[in-house]
C-alpha cells in the first residue's frame, strides 16, 4: 500500500470518528500495550512467572502495539506522518463494513 492509500484511510477514519472515539480507541490500545509488555517481560524471564508465548512472538507483539498507539495517537493530537502500517487499511475496513450493516 502506497502512501496516498494510507493516507486516504486515515483521513477516512478521522472522518467518521469524533474525538472522544479516537480517545476510547487510544484507551484500548495502550491497555493492548501493558498486556503485551507484561507478556514481554514473562518471555523473557525477567520474573518466576511462565508464559507459553516464545519471545520472539512476545517482542512482535509488542512491536505491533507500540505503532498501533502511535497510530492512534498521531490521529488524536494531529501531529506525524501517516505511518506506514496495515492499521490504517484494517481500521477503514471495518468502519466501512459498520456503516453498510
Amino acid at each position: 500500500m502506497d502512501n496516498t492509500q494510507r493516507e486516504k484511510y486515515a483521513w477516512f477514519i478521522c472522518s467518521q470518528l469524533d474525538r472522544r472515539t479516537l480517545l476510547e480507541q487510544l484507551a484500548e490500545e495502550a491497555a493492548e500495550l501493558s498486556q503485551a509488555a507484561l507478556k514481554a517481560i514473562r518471555a523473557e524471564q525477567l520474573n518466576n512467572n511462565v508464559t507459553e508465548v516464545d519471545l520472539q512472538e512476545a517482542k512482535n507483539n509488542v512491536v505491533e502495539e507500540i505503532r498501533d498507539v502511535l497510530i492512534v495517537a498521531s490521529m488524536v493530537t494531529g501531529w506525524g506522518d501517516w505511518e506506514n502500517s496495515y492499521k490504517w487499511e484494517r481500521w477503514a475496513v471495518r468502519l466501512m463494513k459498520n456503516a453498510e450493516d
